[in-house]
């Protein structure tokens, strides 16, 4: 399966949700290990290019062979630090995308990096 770039960048931007918070709000969507967060852009993106962005992947997703995305929640207004939507991304895809999400060691090494 070929990866488009805006893909890959997406999943750069992701780590996986395991608060306890999202199971219990969203039992039936929510998997662990398929559970996703994707932080915008930057601090300064507004949340609508994030929400863009991530119907952008879903549509991507759901042409794939067996695809399938839920949208479990996203900002709904802009504020000035790191939002997050989550989702839950099914196999087959997500066994293609998981390559692509930092561990949690690469997280703090490039934050470590960037605040620095």
């Amino acid at each position: 399966m070929t990866i488009p770039k805006y893909v890959q960048e997406l999943m750069q931007r992701s780590q996986y949700e395991f608060n306890h918070h999202y199971y219990s709000k969203y039992k039936d969507n929510y998997a662990v290990g398929y559970t996703i967060e994707i932080e915008k852009s930057s601090t300064y993106g507004y949340a609508e290019t994030l929400l863009a962005e991530i119907e952008r992947l879903k549509k991507w997703v759901e042409r794939q062979a067996g695809g399938e995305m839920i949208i479990l929640e996203f900002p709904k207004e802009t504020h000035y630090r790191r939002q997050y939507a989550v989702v839950t991304i099914f196999d087959p895809v997500m066994k293609y995308l998981e390559s692509y999400i930092p561990s949690e060691e690469e997280r703090k090494a490039k934050r470590k990096h960037v605040y620095s």
